[in-house]
């Protein structure tokens, strides 16, 4: 009987110490290799979409280290189902970054902890967050990388004043009235969801009419299959003389920007040196003071940084641009400005799962993420 009574106690060690060394290597995989995530919204329809489960590496651009040692294992920046905070900053490491195999380039899909939690929280009851590390992951596509200046004019980008690459997948507003009504039963062959779909890509505008948020190739299959019921159909953009104010850097009587005209913006790469004109300044003040930590001030035309009177700024960190692919139903940089290098996370591989409605589609599971 006792060594019965060993044999379990024996066999209850084991049982504990394997739990703790499978939960050590998916802390050790999650933290330095590889991460799942849940797609939230659209903003990257067609090529991501809500509800999507993919896996990011967290290696191809460099590993980024931990920064913060005090968190509770497996949580990110709140304990779940709560807004109750997962850390403690009270010891928060410096940045570092460790050699990547490739450099970040111009139409890759980037994954990143969302840059303005501080002024436009993530999560209004957490809070806004401050270390780039605990802001909540993002992902959009990198249109523009540093060193490049970044233009929307009518719509369609332009890099460095040529037209930048665009995704199969980029959507698009357009404006489609037919002669008849325009029914679900239309639009459901081309992708487009029931009516009132809270993941909506299409909206009504009357019986016969509605804009339509969708990729070109799309446009050009309802021509076809609908010719001669099209009574009116255009791609719907918005002025240059329309503004909005909460386009970055929101500042709209020296910036007037909005959706489909915005910049030029020169993106900041480490070492460059912009004179801090007035106009700069409106520009790039947030990315010294809130990406680089410095204290900015302009007392009558004279900026001082950290209390030392300056006419140029070194930046210290390279920024990249980026737009979702659903570029009328994107929060993105068009709103609150560059992506710094401490803020990127990786590059999503695949998609493990994907789900709509509590329904799997199955024809995502297991795809590569192009």
């Amino acid at each position: 009987m006792a060594e019965n009574a060993d044999l379990k106690k024996a066999r209850r060690r084991r049982w504990w110490r394997e739990l703790i060394l499978i939960l050590g290597a998916i802390l050790l995989v999650r933290t330095f290799f590889l991460e799942v995530m849940l797609i939230p919204t659209s903003s990257m329809e067609r090529t991501l979409l809500a509800w999507d489960l993919v896996v990011v590496s967290k290696l191809p651009y460099g590993l980024r280290l931990p920064r913060v040692p005090l968190c509770i294992p497996f949580m990110h920046n709140k304990i779940f189902f709560t807004s109750i905070p997962a850390y403690l900053d009270w010891i928060v490491l410096p940045y570092k970054r460790l050699p990547g195999w490739k450099a970040i380039q111009r139409g890759d899909i980037l994954v990143f902890n969302y840059p303005a939690d501080d002024i436009m929280p993530n999560d209004p009851q957490l809070g806004p967050v401050y270390i780039p590390n605990l802001k909540e992951n993002y992902v959009k596509r990198c249109v523009a990388v540093a060193g490049d200046t970044v233009t929307v004019r009518a719509g369609q980008v332009y890099i460095n004043s040529q037209p930048a690459f665009e995704p199969r997948y980029v959507q698009y507003r357009y404006y489609l009235r037919m002669k008849e009504p325009l029914t679900e039963r239309v639009l459901a062959p081309f992708g487009f969801r029931p009516e009132g779909s809270a993941n909506f890509n299409w909206q009504r505008l009357s019986t016969n009419e509605a804009y339509l948020y969708t990729p070109p190739l799309v446009i050009e299959a309802i021509q076809k299959v609908y010719a001669s019921g099209i009574d009116t159909l255009y791609r719907a953009v918005f002025p240059d003389t329309f503004q909005m104010p909460q386009m970055y850097p929101q500042h709209p009587s020296a910036f007037p920007w909005n959706l489909d005209h915005w910049g030029p913006f020169y993106l900041p790469r480490r070492g460059d040196t912009i004179t801090l004109s007035p106009q700069n300044l409106l520009l790039y003040r947030r990315l010294i003071e809130a990406y680089e930590g410095h204290t900015v001030t302009d007392t009558n035309g004279q900026v001082y940084i950290d209390g030392e009177p300056r006419q140029i700024y070194v930046f210290e960190m390279n920024y990249y641009f980026v737009m979702g692919d659903n570029r009328y139903n994107s929060f993105d940089g068009r709103f609150w400005g560059p992506v710094p290098e401490d803020h990127v996370v990786g590059k999503p591989l695949g998609i493990v799962l994907s789900i709509e409605n509590f329904r799997p589609r199955w024809d995502r599971f297991l795809r590569a993420v192009q």
